[in-house]
């Protein structure tokens, strides 16, 4: 009798033998695929091919496309750079120069105390020569002579110019008749003097009583402007362009390129507001001025040539009249070469820039420091 385990193995056996022959009868042989490349489709494949190729030079294209994009916009971004820092070293390079000009203008202003201050030795005369040029111009100002002086400062240069305001018409001294010598020589019409006067005069007086041609605060002028007369001295010169019937065309001339009949050079140059009397200095008075103190012409053309010395150049060390010459005039009476007040102008220059001050003095001769009393100062040409 045969065991389980060798019946099992029979059924094992025999299942593989039908499993077997059923796989050899139900599948048929396979027989290789045929290739279908052939004529038919060459064509099809170059063309493929070639597409293919196309779209790859197209993108190739745009590649360089791109990349000649990204070459612009850095260009762009570069040069961007370049002209931001050309700018920025331009303009450092200005504020530098203008930083040093302002600089030699205040020196100026400094070397101009120091001449005030100078005291010429004993003995000495306008023709004394010192070692330091400064302090041979710095001589001239004892005898009442403008000084005009020049210094370079490393890569700058300090224009120094020091005047009198003796050299101009004292405003509250002045009489109609010296108002009217001035009104002659600018060119303002002879039927305007009378006005200018006395609005001139109500601005100035204390009282509220009208002159023959004036106005004082309640005219109607004043009053649509909003304010009244000052009942005091003026000031300033362009002070005067606030009081009615003056204007700016008075004072500073008839505008350039306006057309009239009758331009008005104007007599701002003529006039100051800084003295104490009515007299003027012969050394730096203008022939205006000159002429507005009712003197004959030869006694004018006589002190413009004594100022210019025994060479009869303008700008020489020989320049200006002395105290003889002027009592030889025997002018006393309208004449002084006392400085008292002094206009100092210092420009300074650095290549294209400039920086101008402009102040006046208080100053007496023999006194060690001049006292300031009006002050401006700014750019002039670049």
């Amino acid at each position: 009798m045969k065991s389980i385990f060798d019946l099992r193995f029979m059924i094992s056996d025999c299942c593989r033998k039908r499993t077997s022959g059923l796989h050899k009868t139900s599948l048929p042989d396979r027989q290789p695929r045929r290739s279908r490349a052939g004529p038919r489709y060459c064509g099809a494949t170059k063309r493929q091919s070639e597409i293919i190729n196309l779209k790859s030079e197209m993108k190739k294209g745009a590649a360089l496309i791109v990349v000649m994009w990204v070459l612009v916009i850095v260009s762009m971004i570069v040069s961007s750079f370049a002209f931001e820092m050309q700018m920025e070293a331009r303009i450092i390079s200005a504020q530098r120069k203008r930083f040093k000009a302002d600089q030699l203008a205040l020196a100026g202003v400094e070397l101009a105390k120091a001449m005030l201050a100078f005291k010429p030795e004993a003995g000495a005369d306008k023709d004394t020569i010192y070692e330091d040029p400064y302090l041979t111009e710095a001589a001239r100002i004892t005898n009442g002579v403008p000084v005009n002086y020049s210094e370079e400062f490393g890569d700058g240069t300090v224009k120094l110019r020091i005047d009198y305001e003796k050299g101009r018409r004292y405003i509250p001294a002045m009489k109609p008749e010296d108002w009217r010598m001035l009104f002659e020589q600018a060119g303002i019409p002879n039927t305007r003097w009378d006005e200018l006067i006395d609005c001139l005069i109500d601005w100035q007086d204390e009282g509220d009583l009208h002159q023959l041609n004036g106005a004082e605060s309640d005219d109607p002028f004043y009053r649509k402007r909003g304010y009244e007369c000052k009942n005091a001295p003026v000031d300033t010169v362009d002070e005067l362009m606030l009081i009615k019937n003056w204007g700016e065309e008075i004072l500073y001339g008839t505008p350039p390129g306006e057309k009239t009949d009758e331009p008005i050079t104007g007599i701002a140059k003529q006039l100051t507001t800084w003295g104490d009397d009515n007299k003027v200095n012969p050394n730096s008075a203008s022939r205006e001025v000159l002429n507005s103190l009712n003197i004959s012409a030869d006694v004018i053309d006589a002190i413009l040539e004594m100022r210019l010395g025994p060479d009869g150049k303008e700008g020489t060390a020989d320049d200006g009249i002395s105290q003889a010459d002027l009592t030889a005039l025997g002018r006393d009476d309208i004449f002084t070469l006392t400085p008292g007040y002094v206009s100092v102008t210092s420009v300074g220059t650095v290549g294209d820039v400039n920086s101008q001050i402009s102040c006046i003095f208080a100053f007496k001769l023999g006194e060690k420091q001049a006292v300031p009393l009006f002050w401006t100062e700014g750019k002039t040409s670049e």
